[in-house]
């Protein structure tokens, strides 16, 4: 298996895969597919241009096989992230073939590592069901409105 950052010559694959990942979750119409997958493209497009989102992807013989994807920006400081950096995984998603084989804590370990050059303070993510005992397994813990895991031991108080 080969790890690399996605370029913009992946964004059509990456579509594609958020696309069966939504799908897995809930139906979605030809419409709404549509819609996401044009929105999808725009998105990666952006933010691959402006460095403001990186996406992680496994390659096996050369054929993208997981992804995984992290922004960027900032909340306003407070006192629990004080300089406001923040970072949102999102978009992790292997082939169901390709399961079980470490390919989605691979990426994401590099995602975190991403997170933490860039000294963002807080990490936010939403969970699946299936998903869940992975972050949990990183250190993610609940919130209120996301799971969340701060690299630099800063907790928001409960």
């Amino acid at each position: 298996m080969e790890y690399k950052k996605a370029s913009l010559s992946d964004i059509g694959i990456l579509t594609n895969m958020r696309i069966n990942m939504l799908c897995e979750e809930s139906p979605l119409t030809d419409g709404q597919k549509r819609l996401i997958a044009e929105k999808t493209m725009e998105f990666l497009f952006n933010g691959l241009s402006d460095n403001s989102v990186v996406s992680w992807v496994a390659a096996n013989a050369g054929d993208i096989v997981g992804m995984g994807c992290v922004n960027f920006f900032s909340f306003p400081p407070n006192d629990w992230c004080p300089i406001g950096k923040t970072a949102y995984i999102g978009n992790m998603y292997t082939l169901p073939g390709f399961r079980g084989q470490g390919i989605a804590l691979t990426i994401l370990t590099y995602l975190v590592d991403e997170v933490k050059s860039r000294q963002c303070q807080r990490i936010l993510l939403n969970a699946t069901d299936m998903g869940r005992p992975l972050y949990e397994k990183c250190g993610f813990e609940d919130s209120p409105t996301a799971m969340a895991l701060y690299p630099f031991g800063i907790i928001p108080p409960i």
